[in-house]
């Protein structure tokens, strides 16, 4: 009796052992991680414009591709080293061509009417202004004429984005204004003229 409950606590022992490996064997927490931070990394360069359409949904099929290999590896109950040898060279190529894409200098063309650069100068601008006007760097007429100056580009920019989008040739023209611009006030601000 007690020959047959050591038995048995045995074979109960190495079917647990064998449960237990079995299911580590499709484990692999490192291809997890590194999926879900590269479809995190292409929604960035997404939401960021650094990714255009064509190049994000085409780093999403390599994704694919790879989630589906992982899946066929482990179909058999294991994943073998040479097979989590050959998902973490997938992926790291994958990374590479992430990374490739997103500093390619190609962006999404259409941003619609969005352009952070665009308003982030033209709010530096206006507190340069309101610095000079402050320290007596630029009398009252001076900024009076640089802060129309403001209104033109913000009324070009406005019917720019008329037609619900700001093309390319767009966003330089008022590139160019707002150089101009930022030279006037520097010019302003540099002359004998004080307050």
């Amino acid at each position: 009796m007690k020959t047959k409950m050591i038995q048995i606590a045995v074979a109960m022992g190495l079917l647990v052992g064998c449960v237990g490996v079995y299911a580590g064997d499709t484990h692999d927490p490192g291809v997890n991680k590194r999926q879900h931070r590269q479809a995190k990394r292409i929604k960035q360069g997404v939401k960021s414009g650094e990714l255009t359409k064509h190049e994000a949904k085409e780093l999403r099929e390599d994704q694919r591709d790879i989630k589906n290999k992982e899946e066929a590896y482990k179909s058999d109950g294991k994943l073998t080293n040479a097979e989590r040898k050959d998902l973490q060279h997938d992926l790291n190529q994958s990374s590479r061509e992430i990374h490739q894409e997103k500093h390619d200098g190609q962006t999404r063309q259409h941003l619609g009417t969005r352009d952070p650069a665009v308003n982030a100068r033209q709010e530096n601008q206006e507190d340069r202004i309101e610095q000079g006007v402050a320290s007596g760097e630029l009398t009252r007429k001076e900024a009076r004429g640089l802060r129309e100056e403001q209104r033109d580009v913000k009324q070009l920019e406005k019917a720019y984005k008329s037609d619900g989008k700001l093309t390319t040739a767009e966003r330089k023209d008022l590139h160019k204004e707002l150089n101009e611009t930022s030279e006037e006030i520097r010019e302003q601000k540099h002359d004998a003229q004080q307050r």
